[in-house]
């Protein structure tokens, strides 16, 4: 540390009323290696923390004139007179103080020095600390508390009247004041009133060594009244004090301890040995009273290479006047790296871009660099980029999204901030890949029966996010399927009812956010399910199908001739059907060569029906060569035989979900007998 002040005191750490002083630089320490540019000094400084020169004693007189009983705060003037000197006896208790020893005297129309300890005998001295009786309170306190008007109670009582004598009171405080043997004696002189008596012969004879500080109390004091010769004011002025006029006593108490307080100003700095500047970034802020420490920090002008010296200053006050300390540290200031970061660079997202730097540093000492990304522009937000190996110049990146990145390669040799240079990376959009994995293509579904979609796609950009559209290609709208998605895959599903037949090239579409579009597509065959049959009877008897043909798959059957006793008589049956897989068209077809029904009143010959599903929707046709030797052809036509039946011939039924069926003859009897001869039906 090397201190420098106006007295012996700053030298040592001391300022010249014996209050420490001190300041310390907690960083940089010295000899530090640093960058270039500002360095940021920081550390302490206090005052009345450290040890003291107790060279300093205080006499604490007051005013017991008859007039000091008036209103002061709900008590008296007394009062705040009594708690002025107890305030300042506490400032003068604190640990390091400078205060030696203290005393105290009282004045009214006399004066008379206190006896301030309980022990038998006059004495004069205490210390502001000193409980001798243990009762917990100071002693000079129990004197203070003691003082009534005209006089002291303790230790030993005083009387001095209730009129207003100055010079008792300067003559009862030097009985104290010459007891005292510290190098610089203070009293604190407090009074109510004015009064005639001339005060400059006994305050003029006061010693150098010792000064008073006057305190005019109460709205009707005054350090001048007018009379200068006889003020509070020529006392102080005699003594190389100060007079304060305190028109509220209630302040009196927080005003009085001002007379030793310490107060560290102001802190500077001082970069080899140029003018000081002030240090504004301190906590708590300065001005601060003693004691007190503060925490400060500073940052010089840029510094170049070299060594530099960094000097802080910390300047207070106490009652003995200014002074200052001064802590210095050195430091060495290093040149930052150099970088060389190449590009601009480009390349495809999702696919690794090499990246070439380069980085030197002569005068070290150790260097570590890095490479970062971040999105400037066409980039969504939260896509990112990795590196093959961040810290080394030599690397690649890759990025999840499509863009423009800044890259940035940083270079840090532990004294400097970061050097970084910055260069662009353009990636162009790569679209995603798509296939159908259901159905399968060529795959065939019942019309009316839902089918699934389901579209695995892959995506070389893990941040893309994508939609997709279905067509299934019946003329029904493009539909959007739902999409989920992970980092770079996902699945596109969707569900579709056909009402037709026929085959369908199902197009999905993969859309990602940057418009980058897959494609896939399966064939679908959609269908009815169909069946032909030659004769067939429900009600009273019952006939299955003969023959029954189905599809799919395609069937041919024949049965030479059929006889129900009773019921019909049938030669040359023939029924089949085929489904085309490719178109889903199905075809079904049944013949009959000739027929006798209900014992013969019924005779046909030459039937046939077909039915057909196909692009174009269900239809049928039939035909009957003759009706009881009647012939008929393709017309549909209801033909009744009296007492016996009704005959519907080259019927169509339509049915209730699309379904449809053709007979070339249904007969229904009086008594609920159906008969059909060469029938066919699809959509079932």
């Amino acid at each position: 540390m090397v201190a420098v002040g106006q007295a012996a005191y700053a030298a040592t750490g001391n300022l010249p009323g014996g209050t420490s002083i001190a300041v310390t630089i907690s960083s940089p320490a010295s000899n530090t290696v640093v960058p270039q540019g500002p360095v940021t000094v920081t550390g302490t400084a206090s005052i009345g923390t450290g040890v003291a020169v107790k060279d300093t004693a205080l006499t604490y007189v007051l005013d017991v004139s008859g007039s000091t009983a008036g209103a002061c705060s709900n008590t008296n003037i007394l009062a705040c007179e009594i708690a002025a000197g107890k305030a300042l006896n506490n400032k003068a208790a604190v640990p390091n103080t400078v205060v030696g020893t203290v005393g105290a005297a009282v004045f009214g129309s006399n004066g008379a020095p206190a006896d301030v300890r309980p022990a038998g005998g006059e004495q004069l001295l205490t210390t502001p600390t000193t409980d001798d009786n243990g009762n917990g309170t100071r002693d000079i306190d129990e004197v203070l508390n003691s003082a009534v008007i005209g006089g002291l109670n303790e230790f030993t009582g005083r009387s001095v009247g209730s009129g207003t004598n100055f010079v008792a009171g300067i003559n009862a405080a030097s009985a104290v004041t010459t007891a005292q043997s510290e190098a610089r004696k203070i009293v604190m002189f407090l009074s109510d009133g004015a009064q005639s008596n001339d005060v400059t012969g006994p305050a003029g004879a006061v010693p150098d060594d010792t000064t008073y500080y006057t305190f005019a109390v109460g709205g009707g004091a005054s350090c001048n009244f007018g009379n200068y010769n006889a003020s509070l004011q020529a006392i102080a002025d005699l003594t190389g004090g100060t007079c304060t006029a305190v028109p509220d006593p209630a302040n009196l108490p927080d005003v009085v301890p001002g007379i030793i307080a310490s107060k560290l100003v102001n802190l500077t700095l001082s970069v080899n040995g140029g003018p000081a500047t002030p240090i504004t970034n301190v906590t708590p802020g300065l001005p601060q009273t003693g004691p007190a420490q503060v925490n400060y920090t500073v940052n010089t002008a840029p510094l170049t290479s070299g060594v530099h010296q960094l000097c802080v200053t910390a300047h207070g006050t106490d009652g003995g006047g200014a002074g200052q300390v001064t802590e210095c540290t050195t430091v060495r200031v290093n040149d930052p790296p150099v970088v060389t970061i190449g590009g601009p660079y480009a390349g495809q997202e999702g696919t690794p871009v090499a990246l070439a730097g380069q980085v030197s540093d002569p005068d070290g000492p150790s260097l570590t660099t890095n490479w970062t990304a971040t999105a400037l522009s066409s980039v969504d937000p939260g896509a990112t980029c990795s590196f093959g190996n961040a810290v080394a110049l030599n690397t690649t990146v890759t990025c999840n999204d499509d863009g423009v990145w800044t890259l940035r390669l940083s270079a840090n040799d532990t004294l400097h901030p970061d050097v970084v240079k910055s260069t662009t990376l353009t990636l162009s959009n790569v679209a995603p890949n798509v296939t159908i994995s259901s159905p399968a293509n060529g795959a065939q579904v019942v019309r009316g029966t839902p089918v699934g979609v389901t579209a695995p796609f892959t995506d070389i950009a893990t941040h893309d996010t994508h939609t997709c559209t279905v067509d299934f290609a019946d003329g029904t709208p493009v539909v959007n399927g739902t999409v989920a998605q992970g980092a770079g895959s996902g699945t596109c599903t969707a569900s579709h009812t056909y009402t037709g037949v026929g085959a369908h090239n199902v197009l999905v579409t993969i859309t990602d956010d940057d418009g980058g579009k897959a494609t896939a597509i399966v064939k679908i065959v959609s269908y009815v399910r169909a069946e032909a049959w030659s004769l067939s009877a429900n009600g009273l008897l019952t006939v299955a199908k003969t023959p029954h043909a189905e599809c799919p798959p395609s069937s041919n059957k024949t049965t030479a001739s059929l006889t129900v006793p009773g019921l019909a008589s049938v030669q040359a049956l023939h029924a089949e059907c085929t489904m085309d897989t490719s178109t889903g068209r199905t075809d079904a077809s049944a013949n009959v060569s000739s027929a006798s029904l209900l014992g013969g009143v019924i005779t046909l010959s030459d039937l046939e029906t077909r039915c057909i599903a196909n692009e174009q929707g269900l239809s049928g046709s039939s035909r009957v060569g003759t009706l009881n030797g009647q012939p008929i052809g393709t017309q549909p036509a209801t033909v009744g035989i009296p007492g016996v039946a009704t005959v519907h011939l080259n019927q169509s039924v339509n049915g209730p979900n699309g379904q449809y069926a053709q007979y070339a003859v249904r007969v229904v009897t009086l008594l609920g007998q159906e008969i059909v001869v060469a029938g066919c039906r699809m959509g079932f």
